[in-house]
């Protein structure tokens, strides 16, 4: 009697056992992965890397998807799919896929692919998304390096000096990522307490690729005197141009008033608040500068880049003016280059046609007669546009400008109806220097299109669109293609 009801007793947790082994038994039979299966996966993979490296981005999507299919628990094709995203700018599809579809990878794995979507957000400068998706990584619970650093990295883009310094005082970090931390720390600390940053860059041998900043900062650390003026802008010159002008601003806008006769604390006060995207504010210091006297061409040019952040085009042309001026016979072409862009882009032909021509009375550059050949096939200038060409064809070029050069000479051969084995040579030349490149299989695709090669046209047309990774002839392609078709 006591036996029976010792069992009765038991038997439930008998059945529980029994249910919980036979789900364990089911899990492990359904997710166990076959040689086949593993053979079969690995040939998936290579074929996709295959096409990747082609730059073939659809069809190695798909291929990664095919292999995710089969063994949802290995990461590389997740690896492929979330990479071949973000460099198609998908970054929000990027992370929707990790969140929907990478359940099955292990921890590290998760961790690994969050690092990568949160890399994207922060290269396109945006911190919050880029955060977001790092503490996602974080809270797989994995205590990933990488992940940590760039928690502390954000922090300190967004100003969060406190939470930046926990980030990188973590003991976790090793080689070039504690050469980093270590870095970033003592820029935190030197904001308030120079012998601290000393003590904290001195604790660490960086690794070869941290050496130069290492010295750089250490130079500056060495240089500072009892002047807090002097040192703040010295301080704020390496955060800006090292990328973290956030520090800039906490160090300089507690004495804002007292470098208000200080040329260089001003304008890097302003260039700082530019960078972290405070216009206004920006504006204001670097009117403050510009009245000092010196400085005047950068003053400007940040002026300029501010009144583009907030849409006002007028003041921001006339800004691009005096810097212009300022910067005398010989204008950097960064400033140039990104001048005419807005012009052109702005639809303000003629007047990137008189910039042009003021440079070009002192400065001869393959650039400027790129330029110069865009701008008048704008204006429909034949002769300038041959003008423009044939400098450039007497011209030893860097493989940048001569695929340049090469496009827009094929281009106005095929607008003029050119002989098609003079349009063939060019295109051959074109293919040698980049055989991705999206503008030869626009030009090809319409010189096949003209041709009556319609399916040929459809292919050319489709590659063009596939490798316009930054979207310069998509528009473009994309109305032709609709021809096409």
């Amino acid at each position: 009697m006591k036996t029976a009801l010792t069992f009765k007793k038991l038997l439930p947790w008998i059945v529980l056992a029994i249910v919980i082994g036979g789900l364990a038994a089911w899990y492990f039979i359904s997710n166990r992965v076959t040689s086949a299966e593993e053979a079969s996966y690995e040939s998936k993979i290579k074929e996709s890397v295959t096409m990747y490296n082609s730059q073939e981005y659809s069809t190695a999507m798909a291929l990664y998807y095919e292999a995710a299919d089969m063994i949802p628990t290995r990461v590389e094709a997740f690896e492929g799919i979330v990479d071949i995203l973000i460099i198609k700018g998908r970054t929000d599809d990027a992370l929707s896929i990790l969140e929907s579809s990478a359940q099955k990878l292990s921890n590290n794995d998760q961790a690994a692919l969050y690092l990568m979507v949160g890399n994207a957000y922060y290269t396109q400068s945006d911190y919050a998304k880029a955060l977001e998706t790092f503490k996602k990584g974080q809270g797989v619970g994995v205590s990933d390096q990488a992940l940590e650093l760039m928690i502390g990295k954000v922090y300190l883009k967004q100003g969060e000096l406190d939470n930046a310094a926990k980030q990188f005082e973590k003991d976790l970090y090793q080689e070039e990522y504690l050469s980093e931390a270590t870095l970033l720390l003592s820029y935190i600390q030197a904001s308030s307490d120079v012998d601290s940053a000393k003590s904290t860059l001195g604790r660490v041998t960086p690794v070869e690729k941290w050496k130069a900043y290492y010295e750089e900062f250490a130079t500056v650390l060495g240089s500072l005197d009892t002047d807090a003026k002097f040192n703040a802008t010295k301080l704020s010159r390496v955060y800006i141009n090292n990328g973290y002008p956030a520090i800039a601003v906490a160090m300089l806008e507690p004495m804002e008033a007292d470098v208000v006769e200080y040329l260089e604390g001003v304008y890097y006060l302003g260039r700082a608040y530019l960078e972290t995207g405070e216009y206004d504010k920006a504006l204001t210091e670097l009117d403050k500068a510009a009245t000092l006297g010196g400085l005047e061409d950068s003053i400007f040019w940040a002026k300029a880049r501010a009144y583009m952040a907030k849409n006002d085009l007028n003041n921001a042309i006339s800004n691009y003016d005096k810097a212009i001026g300022y910067q005398g016979k010989a204008p950097l072409e960064e400033l140039v280059s990104e001048y005419l862009d807005i012009l052109l882009e702005n639809n303000m032909t003629l007047k990137a046609d008189e910039i042009l021509q003021s440079v070009l009375k002192n400065v001869k550059a393959s650039y400027l007669y790129i330029y110069g050949a865009e701008i008048n096939e704008t204006l429909n200038n034949a002769e300038k546009i041959d003008y423009y060409l044939g400098l450039l064809a007497n011209m030893t070029l860097e493989d940048n400008d001569k695929k340049e050069y090469l496009y827009l000479n094929t281009k106005t051969l095929l607008d003029r109806n050119a002989d098609i084995a003079q349009i063939n040579l060019q295109l051959d030349e074109l293919l040698k220097i980049d055989r991705y490149n999206p503008k030869y299989y626009l030009l090809l695709g319409r010189l096949q299109f003209e041709q009556g090669q319609a399916t040929e046209a459809s292919d050319s047309l489709k590659k063009a669109i596939e490798y316009d990774l930054d979207y310069s002839i998509t528009d473009e392609a994309t109305r032709l293609l609709s021809s096409v078709d």
